[in-house]
C-alpha cells in the first residue's frame, strides 16, 4: 500500500487519525506533541484538507511511527465503538450432587434464559 492510495484518500485518514485520537484516549493537544506535528496542520491531516502530497506524507509517517501502525492499518481502521462486542457469562456450576431446581425456580431461570437470548438477539 502506498501514501499515494492514503493520499487519494485523505478525508477517510482524516476521520480514522481523529478515532484514533479518541480511542487512545489522546486530546488533540496531546496526540499533536507525540507526534511532533502542530495543531493547525494536525487539524487539516483531520478535515482532509492538506493538499500537498510532500506535507501529507511526512506527517502521516510521523503519525504512523508513534502508533506503531502500518498505511493499511490506518486505512482500514476500525473505531473501538465500531467494533462488535462479545457478551460474557459467568455460569455457576457449585450445586451439590443430585440437586434438582424446584419447579418454580426452573420457571424462574427458563424466563432468564429467554431474556438472556432476546438481548443478544438485540444487542449484536
Amino acid at each position: 500500500m502506498s501514501i499515494e492510495l492514503l493520499f487519494e484518500n485523505r478525508k477517510l485518514i482524516g476521520e480514522n487519525i481523529l478515532n484514533i485520537i479518541k480511542d487512545n484516549g489522546y486530546t488533540k493537544s496531546s496526540f499533536s506533541r507525540i507526534t511532533d506535528i502542530s495543531r493547525p496542520t494536525l487539524n487539516e491531516l483531520i478535515k482532509g484538507e492538506v493538499n500537498s502530497l510532500a506535507t501529507f506524507k511526512t506527517h502521516i509517517q510521523k503519525i504512523l511511527e508513534s502508533q506503531n501502525m502500518n498505511e493499511e492499518q490506518l486505512l482500514n481502521y476500525v473505531p473501538k465503538s465500531k467494533t462488535k462486542k462479545e457478551l460474557i457469562f459467568a455460569l455457576s456450576d457449585n450445586a451439590p450432587e443430585n440437586h434438582a431446581l424446584n419447579p418454580n425456580a426452573q420457571e424462574m431461570f427458563g424466563i432468564l434464559e429467554d431474556i438472556v437470548h432476546m438481548c443478544e438477539l438485540y444487542y449484536n
